[in-house]
């Protein structure tokens, strides 16, 4: 069932209950207000025949008796009709009281004349009652199917208006599914305000896929890329240790050129892996960390790796900040591992120091400037030599921290700062 039927099953059900139900009570009280009039002239002309029987002279009460076309009445001595009009006597007899019998409407009642007892009936027929109250109900019900068309057409039109957007939404985004999405967006008719949040909602989230799907691209270029020179030299090595006049020295340089090809590979993947991981919406689970502590283990690790460069250390103990210890250390060696070996006279300066604004750690070494772009939104605009897709890594998890990376130049030094303020 669409949607349009659903809302108009639930207009008629809405207005249907509430016509029915505003008929229903329209019906009772029309009809409630003619049984109290019936019942009004009832008790006049009870009231009248009884009048009219008890001072009228004997030889005259019967001839005096009045009624009408509608009224009617029978008297009773000792249960003997004695005298009716309009009516079979025995058919009210046995009634007392007043009520309904059979057509009829009836009021009776037991009165002393002249040291004996009389029962006096009075009764009104209730034929042209009746056919008024069914008038009644059949122009309700015909007034009621009426109203009841009339909203379900009403209803239907406004239907039709407030679903089409969602409709025409549905249709264009099946275009676009079928046809593409390259600079496809959702165009509704402005019906409401709902409807143009809904339309600028929908064409974000497609701005958003582009660039997926855009970024997912240049991600698997970028991967075949760095991954065909590693790859390349590998087959090469492994394709010259096959042939019988390879030395054992040769073979040596080979599988050690090899190595150094492998260890490139684990780290492409691991920054893939960190790049996929901090731009995508997953949140990163965030701790305390002693990062004094993390950056004096970090750079020990660095200098197993880089033992034949000076480095100059100044850690302030004890600075904690929150964030995933992991990402981070990665942040540190990326930067600490290009500031080795892009240095010029082998001499790396790192500083973690705190102050009454927060923390901030520098790393710093001599060298040419370098291209490096501050504008986040155009760094992929330009690769800099030698940093290539570790920096944007780097500038990515800084980001998920909600930190950021600053570069200067000064005295033909290059200095990378991050600020960590004071945790709230």
């Amino acid at each position: 069932m669409t949607v349009k039927s659903k809302i108009t099953l639930l207009y008629l059900f809405t207005y249907g209950s509430i016509v029915v139900s505003l008929g229903l009570t329209v019906f009772f009280v029309l009809k409630n207000l003619e049984m109290r009039r019936i019942d009004n002239l009832l008790i006049s002309f009870h009231n009248d025949i009884v009048n009219t029987y008890k001072y009228a002279g004997e030889e005259n009460r019967l001839l005096t008796l009045a009624g009408d076309e509608d009224l009617g009445f029978a008297i009773y001595t000792d249960e003997v009709p004695i005298a009716s009009f309009r009516a079979e006597p025995e058919f009210f007899k046995a009634v007392t009281g007043s009520g309904t019998k059979g057509d009829y409407r009836f009021r009776s009642s037991f009165e002393i004349i002249e040291g004996k007892e009389e029962k006096f009936v009075t009764f009104y027929d209730l034929d042209e009652s009746q056919k008024y109250l069914r008038f009644v109900f059949v122009t309700i019900v015909i007034f009621s199917l009426l109203t009841l068309l009339i909203v379900s057409v009403v209803g239907m039109v406004f239907t039709r208006k407030l679903i089409n957007p969602f409709e025409e939404a549905g249709n264009q985004l099946e275009r676009i599914s079928r046809n593409g999405l390259k600079n496809s967006r959702v165009e509704l008719r402005k019906t409401g305000e709902e409807v143009s949040k809904l339309e600028r909602e929908i064409n974000k989230s497609l701005i958003r896929i582009e660039q997926l799907i855009e970024e997912a691209k240049q991600m698997s270029s970028k991967i075949a890329h760095e991954l065909r020179t590693p790859l390349a030299v590998m087959k090469t090595n492994l394709q010259l240790s096959l042939t019988k006049d390879f030395s054992e020295d040769t073979m040596r340089e080979a599988l050690k050129s090899t190595l150094g090809e492998v260890d490139k590979l684990i780290r492409l993947s691991e920054d893939y892996l960190l790049l996929s991981r901090t731009e995508s919406s997953l949140p990163i689970e965030k701790n305390l960390i002693n990062f004094s502590q993390l950056l004096l283990q970090t750079t020990e690790k660095i200098l197993m790796i880089h033992s034949d460069k000076d480095l100059e250390i100044d850690i302030a103990p004890d600075i904690v900040i929150r964030g995933s210890g992991y990402m981070l250390e990665h942040v540190i060696i990326n930067l600490l591992d290009n500031a080795c070996r892009y240095t010029t006279d082998g001499s790396v300066e790192v500083k973690l120091i705190s102050d009454e604004h927060g923390s901030f750690l520098s790393i710093s070494n001599m060298g040419k400037a370098i291209d490096f772009v501050q504008n986040e939104e155009l760094e992929e605009a330009k690769q800099i030599k030698g940093y290539g897709l570790g920096l944007r890594v780097v500038r990515s998890i800084l980001r998920a921290h909600g930190l950021k990376l600053d570069y200067t130049h000064l005295d033909g030094k290059n200095i990378f700062v991050i600020n960590f303020p004071f945790e709230e």
